[in-house]
């Protein structure tokens, strides 16, 4: 048995080492924003913080919702009542999703590549205006991404993401009546606790386990000398 752990413990030295299987970090709090006018991209969150100057995979055309005329700030206008959709995903795999600071994993390094690729599913609601000026539209969203940290080409971090909350954009009115645009140059998706609330289904499906496990106990006495469930009586 002895001469076995020399020429275990080699294959264990040459065998390729496995990446570390790991559960997406859940983001509970914070925020990913956009800065189109500053080109710049602050993506926080419990244990993370990477910011870093955008790239075109992050064109406002990207976030251009429905209609085909850009605005001035390269987002489309939208009439009161319109569906407003501001979900978006990269294409094509890992791509450059910006250059800059990162302190994540213990570590924080500048001048870090960031690697990836990411999706935001946001709910489509439509555009209800404020009488008294400008507005926020806020959608709930969920959010997914794989994001790898390079410097100098050695790899720094790589994580898989996910989380949920709402996405807030601020809204004014253009020069058309019942149209309106985007105001605001930041796009802010800010994360939120997942709700621990039980959904009304959920309740429904408890309270009659919790009545039908009464009525077993009730019948289980009634066989037992217990308490005993009487028929009830029907009258003609």
């Amino acid at each position: 048995m002895r001469k076995l752990f020399p020429i275990l413990a080699l294959f264990a030295f040459a065998a390729p080492a496995r990446p570390a299987a790991a559960d997406p970090l859940q983001i509970t709090s914070g925020v990913f924003a956009l800065d189109i006018e500053g080109d710049m991209i602050a993506f926080a969150g419990p244990g993370f913080d990477l910011r870093s100057t955008a790239v075109t995979v992050y064109s406002p055309k990207h976030f251009s919702g429905q209609c085909g005329t850009d605005s001035a700030l390269g987002f489309c206008p939208q009439a009161a009542g319109e569906l407003v959709d501001w979900s978006f995903a990269t294409t094509g795999g890992e791509q450059l999703l910006g250059r800059g600071n990162a302190t994540i994993d213990g570590l924080s390094a500048t001048g870090v590549d960031f690697l990836g690729s990411m999706r935001f599913d946001v709910v489509p609601l439509p555009l209800v205006p404020n009488a008294a000026g400008d507005f926020d539209f806020v959608a709930p969203f969920s959010f997914t991404a794989t994001i790898r940290g390079t410097q100098g080409g050695a790899e720094l971090f790589a994580h898989q993401f996910t989380g949920s909350g709402h996405v807030s954009v601020n809204y004014e009115a253009t020069l058309t009546p019942g149209v309106f645009a985007a105001a605001d140059e930041t796009i802010e998706y800010g994360f939120e606790a997942v709700s621990q609330t039980p959904e009304p289904a959920s309740l429904v499906l408890f309270g009659s386990g919790l009545i039908g496990a009464a009525l077993r106990r009730a019948r289980h006495a009634g066989r037992t000398g217990g308490v005993r469930i009487e028929p009830a009586l029907t009258t003609r």
